[in-house]
């Protein structure tokens, strides 16, 4: 399905550093890894990986498996590598609209542990802050970390953002604050270096990374939830644009005469397909009298509708239905654009599985441009409604394997 992209390696000196990340990130991100395998991939001598993975192995950032690999051919079995698990750390903030969650994880981008703390219907800048910090330092000041070594921060949150200088600017329905300097004042508390990304942008780079996209070059991965997103890995790479505003797929005007949005246009696909919307109609149509085994609930839910689809209720799968009609337009628009060769998706959407990835697949692949010529498969991301936890500590990891 898709296209393997094999990083090639230099033996010339002046390219150890890059080529050393390089054998890293393999080592991270894949499995049954050897040191053969390794030269092979990258075009380095085996000179040059053995010292480079000599060197990985008594920094303490990978180890040598005493179980070796299966080999067909004649000599001995090669010996797997395998990152440390024990003792680099990244902890990942993830912020939502209602609630914020913090992550240790490994470099294997394992949640090791995670804590969660929840934001008041109105929150100030401070009291927002001091819960982020608060939520940090329950695993950053435990002794969860003890003997570890914490190689930065990463924060996945709901745009927009600044990401180049990791500012929460105005996102919609945010306890009406803005401008909030995440980076600065993460740094500034805890010291380790803090980096920042939309959690569409961190949720593709974790299915880049550690997902199913590990060797597909263009993807895209879309997250619905209370909005609606999506992170663009396009030749390898992630798309995020000049500030981090590209993937806002949930503004895009679907109806020109469609209601006003939060975000100040008309129309927006957000309006007609967010988790909330579908909700909201599930709920008025019971009120209603329509008939339909969701009136058994208090008070109903995303879940609730996704369970009662699943047991044939016909208000809970008309209602999913129109979900993936309406968000199937915007993702028609984005495949025209950058011509992916799958869709992920992730975020509270994933828990309806196969019912919104069947019928998302047919509509999608009836109206693209390229139908006569290409199917685009949709799949429920690897991480499903955790990517953008795994998210906030793939940022890091990624700047881990191109820049440290």
């Amino acid at each position: 399905m898709g296209t393997k992209s094999l990083e090639r390696g230099s033996n010339h000196q002046s390219t150890k550093i890059q080529n050393r990340l390089m054998v890293l990130k393999m080592i991270c991100t894949g499995t049954d890894v050897s040191r053969i395998e390794i030269s092979r991939q990258t075009g380095l001598s085996k000179m040059s990986v053995s010292n480079i993975v000599t060197e990985l192995i008594e920094e303490g950032y990978i180890t040598d498996q005493a179980g070796q690999l299966k080999n067909d051919s004649i000599g001995r079995n090669p010996i797997s590598l395998e990152p440390n698990k024990e003792i680099y750390m990244v902890l990942g903030l993830y912020i939502a609209r209602d609630y914020a969650v913090a992550t240790l994880s490994n470099l294997k981008c394992d949640i090791l542990f995670e804590a969660k703390c929840t934001f008041s219907f109105e929150e100030s800048e401070n009291s927002f802050i001091e819960k982020i910090k608060s939520l940090a330092a329950s695993i950053l000041y435990s002794d969860k970390i003890t003997g570890k070594k914490i190689i930065g921060i990463g924060i996945s949150c709901i745009g927009p953002l600044d990401i180049r200088n990791g500012i929460i600017l105005e996102p919609p329905n945010f306890h009406s604050i803005s401008s909030v300097h995440i980076q600065e004042h993460i740094k500034d508390e805890f010291g380790y270096e803090v980096y920042v990304n939309n959690d569409m942008n961190a949720s593709a780079l974790a299915e880049k990374l550690y997902g199913k996209g590990k060797n597909i070059s263009n993807f895209v991965y879309v997250g619905i939830t209370n909005g609606i997103g999506s992170g663009i890995i396009a030749n390898n790479a992630l798309f995020d644009g000049s500030m981090g505003f590209s993937g806002e797929i949930g503004h895009m005007t679907i109806n020109f005469d469609g209601p006003k949005c939060a975000c100040g246009n008309n129309g927006c696909l957000e309006i007609y397909a967010s988790i909330p919307n579908i909700v909201e109609q599930a709920r008025n149509s019971v009120a209603f009298g329509v008939d339909s085994t969701l009136e058994k609930y208090d008070v109903i839910e995303w879940k609730d509708i996704v369970q009662e689809a699943h047991s044939g209720d016909n208000l809970a799968l008309n209602l999913i239905d129109r979900l993936c009609l309406y968000t199937s337009i915007g993702l028609v628009s984005l495949v025209n654009l950058y011509d992916p060769q799958v869709i992920y998706l992730g975020h509270d959407i994933a828990l309806a599985g196969e019912l919104v990835t069947t019928k998302l697949d047919a509509y999608i692949n009836d109206k693209i441009l390229s139908r006569r010529y290409k199917h685009i498969p949709v799949e429920i991301s690897a991480f499903g409604e955790n990517a953008p936890l795994i998210g906030s500590a793939a940022i890091v990891l990624d700047r881990l394997f191109y820049a440290f």
